[in-house]
């Protein structure tokens, strides 16, 4: 009987699947290649956006995600303005028009990149020379061009074929998504060489598309170009390299005398280079009474800076080892018995053999980066003497945040390692990076993994006036009295020449364990800097400074009445750090602007590597953005007036759903780093899910709002915002009960709680698009760009919003913006008549 119900089941089966796909792709109006074309520039594009935040990783000092995002839309914005304007280009045929411009884009990805990767643009030298800034606004300009070729052929299509909307919209979010799984292995076949030939040939196969019934002449030279495409892919010339910044580590240190190249690694996530070079003697704070032969070391740079080193041994009894005994945080292991040891973020493993030379029973690594553990393992195993292959050396691949959430063992010592040969020459800012791993929650959770008698240890360069040293010890204070301790009685430090380490007990200090801190000190000439019941006169003797900086800051960051004042009153921003506020290293206060300058020396350049430079992107953008929209207005002034009312009615509708988008796309690839395990895996799995129920949403809007169409779609932007709200209290849930579970099924829960929401995200746009086809379909290309600008501003408005309240406050905006794109529906006479 139930066999031949499934029988009877399977044909009914077949032939459902067959009406969807019938129904997503086999359309008279645009057949199925060109929607799969579409699907390719889509690919292409979040492709091309993503290795472009790669090529700012490598090239300058920051992956620049935020600035990228507005490139992109900007590009598309001006695409659907330029169609607006130039109204003959609607005449043209749909399909040699949509073949010729994805044509031209495949060309200007090349282009473009080409131009950019010569220009001699970097970040660091706008403060001495002003030719930056009009660089700034080129590199906007070149790398908006392919963007805006792209959205031309996205907008002329919708514009061209406005009922099929959805099924073009669906291709274009469906293929945006597959473009973000593209960039995670795309870097791995040729490295930087290869990947911006890839895009182009995703663009260049999409025209070939479009041009399938057209001349055979047209669809010759295209193979042609595909052709070579493929020979340049393979041949992987230099001159598609990556350009690297000259004030990076990596071009620094190869500038010595005998300084040599070794290899480049890629991977999806970074550049790991090693090399060797005078430059590298890597032993940060080490005492100035240690005068003995040094270790042989090779460096090893991620993405062109954080320089690090690589020791070689034979054995740890080697002799030369003993410089680790003179760092100053070698003092950790001498209040350790057993030494269970977790270090965070070793590079190239310096705290490794500190806890193997003194005889850690087990250390285990937290390395974020797997190619930097793949070549300890394999190219640089005999230099290391097989570090990460010893029996008491576990090692663990994954975001030192993610990792440290899914820990459930207890250890004697915790290590966050120091690295960056050049770092103490630095500013310390990176003011607009977020760093999950230097929070108040994260802090929290590493006091609970320790053992009764556990201790931290935490070293950092010395770059006074103190910012990055009062704000970690700012954080660990609010840490600890989370826990219900005293921090008085729980810290300890000492100073050296160049770097600070402090120590973080569960337990308090004792008498015995101060005592050990003096004779370490006066044995290795450090200077004490704090411990439980410290005398001015203890302090600044062998390193002197000028003022005991850091004893006072210690103090006033101990003493709850002094601490507001210092908040206050202090030149930088050095209060606790929280998940919602990741930006350990925004250090700048507005009101105190005039003593920075004055205390960076009277340099700006500060500001602009901090997170003063959004501000400055931002008004850029808004500036180009404006001009761009309104200049369709203008030619729409000698039109009827109701159009002016009605253009204002399309420009809040479409710029509110842009806004309510992007601030949820934003927040939720930061919020789901510590459940993913990694920003690269956030970064695409969120766009991808986003993206893709957005694109299923699209399809199916006008099937779910067929009837009542106004009144329907008033009920999902209600719907929206609501999922938005009880989205801020299911997250945290879903963080802390889920996130033992493999990255396999976090994928999948991840997709599935996104995809309800995601769903509904995909209705807005198309509907309010079909709206506009019962009214004026000349302004419909308008609106494509109005909703783009709105992105662009957006991209860079939330990580502003996030620097000031917070992510949370971020995705509450998101859930306004689509509540009053309620108020704005009314531009269409359409009413709530059946969508027919």
């Amino acid at each position: 009987m139930n066999k031949s119900r499934k029988q009877d089941l399977t044909p009914k089966l077949r032939l459902t699947a067959a009406r969807i796909f019938f129904n997503l792709f086999n359309v008279t109006e645009m057949k199925s290649r060109s929607l799969a074309a579409i699907f390719l520039i889509s690919s292409a594009t979040l492709c091309l956006e993503i290795s472009l935040t790669r090529y700012f990783s490598v090239s300058q000092h920051y992956h620049f995600a935020f600035w990228v995002v507005s490139i992109a839309f900007m590009g598309y914005g001006a695409s659907g303005s330029f169609l607006t304007l130039f109204k003959s280009f609607s005449s043209l045929d749909r399909d040699t028009f949509l073949s010729y411009s994805s044509f031209i884009y495949s060309l200007t990805i090349l282009l473009s990149f080409l131009l950019c990767n010569s220009v001699p643009f970097d970040f660091i030298r706008i403060s001495w020379d002003k030719n930056q800034i009009f660089f700034i606004f080129l590199y906007y300009f070149l790398l908006c061009i392919p963007f805006f070729f792209a959205g031309l052929t996205v907008s002329f299509a919708i514009s061209r074929v406005p009922k099929l909307v959805n099924r073009i919209y669906f291709s274009d979010l469906f293929g945006a998504g597959a473009g973000t799984l593209i960039a995670l292995f795309v870097f791995l076949p040729k490295g930087d060489r290869g990947v911006i030939v890839l895009c182009s040939f995703l663009a260049l196969f999409a025209s070939f598309l479009f041009s399938w019934g057209h001349r055979f002449i047209f669809r010759f030279l295209l193979l042609c170009f595909m052709a070579a495409e493929i020979v340049l892919f393979l041949s992987s010339p230099s001159w598609l390299s990556f350009r690297i910044s000259p004030y990076k580590a990596l071009p620094v240190a190869l500038k010595y005398p005998q300084a040599k190249h070794l290899l480049t690694r890629w991977n999806s996530i970074s550049r790991v280079d090693i090399l060797e070079s005078p430059a590298i003697r890597y032993a940060p704070g080490l005492s100035l009474l240690y005068e003995k032969e040094f270790p042989p070391q090779v460096g090893l740079s991620t993405d062109g800076e954080e320089l690090s080193a690589i020791t070689r041994t034979r054995d740890s009894e080697e002799p030369r080892l003993e410089f680790l005994s003179y760092l100053p945080s070698s003092f950790a292991y001498s209040l350790t018995e057993s030494q269970r040891t977790l270090i965070i973020e070793p590079k190239g493993g310096l705290d490794v053999l500190s806890s193997v030379y003194f005889n850690a029973s087990q250390t285990k690594v937290i390395e974020s980066n797997p190619l930097i553990v793949k070549l300890l393992r394999q190219e640089l195993a005999q230099f290391s003497s097989g570090l990460y292959h010893k029996k008491n050396v576990q090692v663990v691949s994954a975001y030192s945040r993610a990792a440290l959430k899914q820990e459930k063992g207890t250890y004697d010592l915790i290590v966050f390692s120091l690295t960056d040969v050049f770092g103490a020459t630095g500013t310390g800012l990176y003011g607009f990076s977020e760093n999950y791993l230097y929070t108040t929650d994260s802090f929290a959770h590493i006091l609970n993994r320790l053992s009764p008698d556990g201790l931290v240890s935490i070293s950092l360069y010395l770059l006074p006036p103190p910012r990055q040293e009062g704000r970690i010890l700012a954080t660990w204070i609010d840490a600890l009295e989370r826990s219900g301790t005293n921090p008085a009685s729980h810290i300890m430090a000492v100073r050296s020449w160049g770097t600070i380490s402090i120590f973080i007990k569960k337990t308090p200090f004792s008498g015995l364990d101060i005592q050990k801190l003096k004779d370490f000190a006066d044995k290795r000439l450090f200077d004490l800097v704090y411990y439980p019941g410290i005398q001015i006169d203890e302090v600044n003797i062998h390193n002197e400074l000028e003022k005991p900086l850091y004893y006072n800051l210690f103090l006033k960051l101990l003493s709850p009445e002094d601490r507001a004042k210092l908040y206050k009153n202090y030149i930088f921003q050095i209060k606790p750090v929280t998940d919602n506020r990741p930006f350990f290293f925004n250090f700048f206060k507005l009101n105190k602007l005039k003593a920075t300058y004055k205390a960076m020396g009277k340099k700006w350049l500060p500001f602009l590597q901090g997170e003063f430079l959004v501000p400055l992107l931002f008004v850029q953008s808004i500036i180009i953005a404006f001009f761009l929209i309104l200049l369709p207005i203008f030619a729409f002034r000698k039109a009827k007036n109701k159009i002016r009312g009605f253009s204002s009615r399309i420009f809040c509708y479409f710029s509110l759903i842009g806004m309510a988008f992007m601030f949820l796309e934003i927040t939720f690839i930061q919020k789901f780093i510590l459940f993913l395990g990694h920003p690269l895996y956030s970064v695409s799995i969120i766009i991808f899910s986003l993206l893709f129920s957005s694109g299923l949403g699209s399809f199916f809007s006008k099937r779910i709002l067929g009837q009542n169409l106004k009144r329907n779609l008033k009920r999902s932007l209600l719907l929206c915002a609501s999922l938005i709200v009880l989205y801020l209290f299911l997250l945290p849930f879903l963080y802390e009960s889920l996130i033992g579970f493999s990255l396999a099924a976090k994928i999948i829960l991840t997709f599935l709680v996104i995809f309800p929401l995601g769903f509904l995200m995909g209705f807005p746009f198309p509907t309010g698009i079909r709206l506009l086809d019962q009214g004026e379909k000349r302004i419909i290309p308008w609106a494509w760009a109005t909703n783009a600008f709105s992105s662009v501003i957006n991209s860079i408005f939330a990580l502003i919003v996030a620097f000031w309240g917070g992510y949370n406050l971020v995705l509450i905006l998101a859930a306004g913006g689509y509540l009053l794109a309620l108020f704005f529906l009314d531009f269409s006479s359409h009413r709530n008549k059946s969508d027919t």
